[in-house]
């Protein structure tokens, strides 16, 4: 199917998404996409634009934060798998996250993407 017409904006910063979904009520934000795009095909989502947040590199990290591991919204489900600080103190989620989907999922997919609601 095809979805609905909708506008498409890039955000530059996270300040810049911020402001343009404070413009457009219903906007949603996208990343990697992979469950918003066929939920849009199947016009079960119908955004009137998709802010797209997948080159704010500050939104992608794998970091220590005192005593608990802090993961970016749009951080790679790959990215996820391979992180040394998963891989030592959370194995389960590095883990998980290398059996999420197949190979095209875990490499541009989101964990941003996969907690949220459409």
């Amino acid at each position: 199917m095809i979805p609905a017409a909708f506008d498409y904006e890039v955000a530059e910063s996270v300040e810049h998404a911020v402001s343009l979904l404070a413009e457009r009520e219903d906007a949603k934000l996208l990343a990697g996409g992979h469950s918003l795009i066929p939920a849009m095909k199947l016009r079960i989502a119908r955004p009137s634009c998709l802010i797209d947040i997948g080159g704010l590199t500050e939104l992608s990290y794998v970091r220590d934060a005192g005593d608990q591991i802090a993961i970016g919204a749009v951080t790679r489900h790959k990215d996820v798998r391979d992180a040394p600080l998963l891989r030592e103190h959370c194995q389960i989620v590095s883990f998980t996250a290398g059996q999420v989907g197949e190979p095209q999922v875990r490499h541009r997919g989101t964990i941003g993407g996969s907690v949220s609601t459409i």
